[in-house]
């Protein structure tokens, strides 16, 4: 999964969605029994949430603690920060969670550590992502012979856009080209592309964006009504991958003619509609279009 963007949203309901999205696709992750949860960026909106927002997410990866699911992590746009001071750090220390993004300096190039999962024995590695795409200047310093040169199952999460998959309507989003990522993975876990996808292109198969778990602004509302994750299943290869949606409440849209009308007429036209369907439990986006 990924752009969880916890706490982004600032009307309070759909702030409680999002957390609800995360709390959801945690409990179906429990009983579906996976091995570990692969989180590729913006698990939270801000390197420093609410309390609030902090306590929702630590009781969930408490309960994948206690279930022995592992949960893998990368930072993202907006929950990166350059002095490392973030939640994530603090989650790490409390064995909540691990960061794959650790490296070191070898003769003058970056060499990930990686993170190996000890009930599958996969070898997880990533790189951050930073926003303007200021994380260009760490795959050009990667110590890429290195993590090519190992035949092991292995995953690589990033959290950047690619110029050669990017969708029509992020045209104009900052990019890379796919080559910036290192070659010979089974799978590549992505995130920052709000919008889900499966890849293969040249040497790179099962490149994943799974989109956001939770929409996070009204464009995403109207565009896609919901988000959802993957459950992949892999032994040596790719076995199957599922996207699995999770919507919490269901997204409806009243659009309302108000060509020639005055505001009391306005006002009894959506009374009309509101009466003619069932709001429950729902998220309403109203559009008017017209001139008064």
């Amino acid at each position: 999964m990924a752009d969880l963007h916890l706490g982004g949203w600032r009307e309070d309901t759909l702030r409680e969605i999002g957390i609800k999205s995360f709390e959801t696709a945690v409990d179906i992750s429990i009983n579906e029994n996976v091995d570990f949860i692969l989180i590729s960026g913006d698990l939270f909106d801000s390197s420093n949430p609410t309390i609030e927002v902090m306590a929702s997410a630590a009781k969930k990866l408490y309960q994948l603690k206690e279930n022995n699911i592992g949960v893998y992590v990368i930072e993202g746009s907006h929950d990166f920060s350059p002095t490392g001071r973030t939640i994530l750090k603090v989650f790490q220390e409390a064995g909540l969670l691990k960061k794959v993004t650790s490296a070191e300096e070898v003769d003058g190039k970056l060499r990930l550590r990686g993170v190996k999962d000890p009930k599958t024995g996969t070898l997880i590695y990533g790189v951050s992502g930073i926003r303007g795409s200021l994380e260009k200047a760490t795959y050009d310093v990667l110590d890429r012979p290195f993590l090519e040169q190992n035949d092991d199952k292995k995953i690589f999460m990033f959290h950047s856009a690619i110029q050669e998959l990017k969708p029509s309507s992020l045209a104009h989003m900052e990019a890379m080209p796919i080559s910036y990522l290192p070659k010979g993975f089974f799978y590549y876990a992505g995130g920052h592309i709000h919008e889900k996808g499966e890849f293969e292109l040249d040497n790179y198969k099962n490149v994943v964006f799974p989109g956001a778990l939770f929409p996070n602004n009204i464009d995403e509302l109207l565009i896609f009504k919901g988000g959802g994750f993957y459950i992949v299943e892999f032994d040596n290869e790719i076995i199957s991958k599922n996207y699995i949606p999770v919507k919490i409440a269901p997204v409806i849209v009243l659009e309302i003619n108000v060509d020639g009308l005055t505001s009391f007429s306005i006002e009894e036209n959506i009374k009309k509609d509101i009466s003619k369907k069932d709001f429950t439990n729902s998220i309403v986006i109203t559009k008017f279009k017209g001139k008064l």
